[in-house]
């Protein structure tokens, strides 16, 4: 069975009084969990180049029924509302691709 990759964009701007040691800090967190579950494949954390409060998590999961139970842990997890709390109000924002074409 082909498995079908889902890519998660997660942008968001982090709030002005927040460090990137900070940021650093829960991502790691916010990894460690999603490390822990299944159907996670990887991750990794991107700065924009023209904003230092931009940033996007980037992550892979084998499937979209497995993002979607990995979501539900996830949103009542204190990790989730740990990191959430860096970001400006309304910033942040999820978009999940499926893989169409790999090389």
């Amino acid at each position: 069975m082909k498995t079908s990759i889902i890519t998660e964009f997660v942008k968001f701007r982090v709030l002005n009084a927040i460090t990137e040691e900070q940021l650093i800090i829960k991502a790691d967190a916010l990894n460690d969990f999603q490390a822990q579950q299944e159907g996670f494949i990887d991750a990794e954390l991107v700065r924009d180049i023209q904003d230092d409060k931009s940033w996007s998590l980037v992550y892979h999961f084998e499937d979209l029924d497995k993002v979607k139970a990995i979501g539900a842990k996830l949103r009542s997890s204190q990790v989730f509302t740990d990191f959430t709390s860096l970001a400006e109000p309304g910033s942040l924002s999820v978009g999940m691709n499926q893989q169409y074409r790999n090389w």
